[in-house]
């Protein structure tokens, strides 16, 4: 087991070093600014009580984000939607509104309609830069599951952009052709 000191002293320099990467995932995973900041809050003082349990003070990173995967389990759990989505997506604009955010609003849309599974590992590793190994840790998969929801998520979320304003496939061209 590592020196609690340290555990301590590599926790309050990786505060602020994650401190925006864990709000990131966290409003991905809500779509809410305020469950957002009470889930990495959540997660920072689950890391803080833990922290001398963590064996090897690398991990910190994936560690946290762990621990905010746990956080979020339990904040749809006691909202009894577990298996839904907290989100709100009436905040977000359509996609059909003019505005140069409009691919990235598009896409953090077409992400809250991902399953959980795909979510999070696209969230981890494409958006936070997180690699396989840590995702697959934090996560508690094996990094073969990690890389196969990846390659999923990817997809689906390729089908999602590419159906008409995210409901029913786009079967047709402007000019009546099958694409």
């Amino acid at each position: 087991m590592a020196d609690p000191k340290q555990n301590r002293e590599h926790f309050e320099a990786c505060v602020d070093t994650c401190a925006d990467s864990l709000y990131r995932v966290a409003f991905r995973l809500t779509g809410n600014a305020t469950l957002a900041g009470e889930l990495v809050q959540e997660t920072y003082l689950n890391a803080w009580l833990g922290v001398d349990s963590l064996h090897d003070v690398s991990r910190m990173r994936s560690w946290l984000f762990s621990i905010l995967r746990f956080q979020y389990t339990k904040l749809l759990r006691r909202e009894g939607k577990f298996g839904e989505r907290v989100s709100d997506l009436d905040a977000l604009p359509s996609p059909n509104q003019s505005r140069p955010n409009q691919v990235v609003d598009r896409v953090q849309a077409a992400m809250q309609q991902l399953p959980e599974m795909h979510k999070l590992p696209l969230l981890l590793v494409a958006m936070e830069g997180l690699s396989v190994e840590e995702a697959a840790s934090s996560l508690n998969i094996p990094r073969g599951t990690v890389l196969s929801r990846l390659h999923r998520g990817r997809q689906k979320l390729k089908e999602i952009l590419q159906s008409d304003e995210f409901g029913a496939k786009v079967s047709e061209r402007n000019d009546g052709t099958k694409k």
